[in-house]
């Protein structure tokens, strides 16, 4: 026999060793299962977790609608969610590739060896087969609108990226962080909309679909899909924009079609300067959306060429100068000291501005800058192009809050010397030299023209409101402070721009007299130093007469022979006008 007291000491090894065990267990099942070791692991939810098969549908970020309250197109699309268990049900699967007109087999394919949800996307998938998969009631087959890659080519500079950035994530919000309601893997906006009303839009949990299953796969009896969404009542908010999404897709094809690549187009409503569509080009790639070379082109200032002629003439007619029986050589060059270009032979002011005489604005805006250097700075106040154009204020504790974070200042001068310099006050006069100047600016100002005289702030969203339809707030009509033309220097520039199409020698004549709406506008082109490109514009509104929409197209790398901008333009002009004409009838 063996030695009874070794065998007396094993038992008690043994003993100690099973309680141990068994407190393990206890202290496992019973009672720290819900903050298991000093990672703080809660068993309950990890060993659900195993047996859950989930896929987001929505990551709980606010969305976004166009002005008539419609999910902005390309965002939310209509899918249909396959749980693996599926490939074994045949007779179920049949049926769902009939409605989906695809093989069974090629979802059999889909489905094979995978451990989750498969998630089937085609163009071919409407609304309306959403709605028969989901009366089919198969287990597993789900039609859902799901929220796809936000990266889009339609309206992307309006609507801007989300990436993640935890660094970004602990700068903007760390209080929500510290909180627990944000994660700092969240996805925020970088750019557009995206990231002005990021605070609003940010997310605060995703919805999803959960399945418990067996280790098979199959669906553990008794229970059917769940849907889990923060328990938030009025969250994820909405944001409404001010975007037109059928006058977004004119202005794209506008834009496409005369195969501009670097430049694009801006459309505001006269009424309220809402921004209703925007385009830049080139369009940033989904892998790095702060690409250097891509930013919003319509917020940064350019150089305008002859459309800062607008300016000078309303410093010309405001400071009174005598400009009715004057005549000015327009075949010298700008600075007057030998043969234009262009010779254009002697014209009136009013003949000057419709064909673009150089020489004549040249040798206004150097009588004026004698009398006051601060002429361009107080006319261009005066017109709301020296302050910021997009929508900007306190809302809450955000202050400043910009619509179009994005903006840059215009620019007149590179110094004050030179406006003691005649040949660089030519310069400027005819929108050269150091003057920039933002299309979205030029379009504002082309809209209070239109409208008469009263300035008012671009905006890109209406209102914020809540999931239960409340308003969380909402952006009002803003007016851009300061001075304001006269009446009698509004009317004449009204006359000098409908006069640039309506002129049989109008730089605006051959392309748009012909269009079903009257155009009021003005051309630009600026040399841009050595490089063989220009900068060309075409900045107007329309219908002239009833003024609605005030337009800007620009082509930052245009070459000398061509007229891409007056093409689009004219195209935009159509292709509304036919809308609203559709659009009457339908009434």
């Amino acid at each position: 026999m063996g030695n009874p007291k070794r065998i007396y000491h094993i038992l008690i090894f043994i003993s100690i060793g099973l309680l141990i065990l068994i407190g393990r267990l206890a202290q496992i099942q019973l009672f720290d299962t819900l903050s298991f070791s000093r990672h703080q692991i809660n068993l309950v939810e990890e060993s659900v977790e195993q047996r859950v098969h989930s896929i987001a549908i929505d990551d709980g970020r606010g969305k976004l609608l166009d002005r008539y309250g419609e999910l902005i197109q390309e965002v939310h699309k209509p899918a249909v969610i396959l749980f693996p268990f599926l490939v074994r049900e045949n007779t179920q699967l049949r049926k769902i590739s009939n409605v989906l007109k695809v093989s069974a087999e090629q979802l059999e394919r889909k489905l094979e060896d995978r451990s989750t949800p498969f998630v089937f996307k085609s163009n071919d998938i409407s609304i309306a087969i959403v709605e028969e998969i989901n009366e089919m009631q198969i287990p597993g087959a789900y039609g859902q609108m799901i929220v796809q890659d936000r990266q889009t080519d339609f309206a992307a500079h309006f609507i801007g990226a989300v990436r993640e950035n935890p660094k970004l994530v602990l700068e903007r919000y760390p209080d929500r962080v510290e909180k627990g309601l944000l994660n700092k893997t969240t996805e925020i906006g970088i750019r557009g909309i995206q990231k002005a009303f990021d605070p609003f839009l940010v997310s605060e949990g995703e919805s999803k679909l959960i399945y418990h299953v067996e280790q098979s796969g199959r669906p553990l009896f008794g229970l059917d899909v769940k849907y889990k969404a923060p328990s938030n009542p009025f969250y994820p908010i909405a944001l409404n924009t001010t975007l037109d999404q059928e006058k977004q897709k004119i202005l794209e094809q506008a834009i496409s079609d005369a195969q501009i690549q670097k430049g694009g187009a801006i459309l505001l409503d006269v009424q309220t300067s809402d921004v209703l569509a925007m385009v830049s080009r080139p369009l940033f790639p989904g892998s790095n959306p702060l690409k250097e070379g891509t930013e919003n082109q319509m917020l940064i200032p350019q150089t305008p060429g002859s459309v800062f002629k607008i300016v000078t003439a309303a410093a010309a007619i405001e400071q009174n100068l005598q400009l009715a029986d004057r005549r000015f050589n327009c075949d010298q060059n700008v600075y007057q000291d030998d043969v234009a270009t262009r010779k254009l032979g002697s014209l009136s002011f009013e003949e000057s501005f419709y064909q673009s005489c150089n020489a004549t604005f040249a040798e206004l805006l150097n009588e004026l800058v004698q009398k006051d250097e601060t002429v361009l700075e107080n006319l261009g106040e005066k017109l709301g192009i020296t302050q910021y154009s997009g929508w900007n204020g306190s809302v809450f504790h955000l202050d400043p809050f910009q619509h179009f974070p994005g903006e840059k200042k215009n620019i007149f001068w590179g110094s004050n010397e030179e406006k003691r310099v005649p040949r660089a006050v030519s310069q400027t006069a005819i929108g050269q030299l150091n003057v920039r100047l933002s299309p979205i600016s030029v379009a504002n100002m082309m809209a209070m023209i239109a409208r008469g005289g009263e300035k008012k702030q671009a905006r890109a969203a209406l209102s914020v409101d809540y999931k239960n339809g409340a308003t969380l707030v909402e952006f009002e009509e803003q007016d851009i402070k300061g001075p304001e033309l006269s009446r009698y220097t509004m009317n004449r520039l009204q006359s000098l721009l409908q006069g640039v199409v309506e002129h049989p020698k109008g730089t605006g004549h051959a392309s748009f007299a012909n269009l079903p709406w009257a155009v009021a506008g003005k051309s630009g082109t600026a040399e841009k130093g050595d490089t063989a490109e220009n900068n060309k514009w075409f900045a107007g509104y329309f219908p002239a007469d009833h003024p609605k929409y005030a337009l800007v197209v620009v082509d930052l790398q245009a070459k000398s022979h061509q007229s891409k901008t007056n093409r689009s333009f004219a195209q935009i002009v159509q292709k509304l006008y036919e809308y609203d004409q559709q659009s009457l009838s339908n009434d």
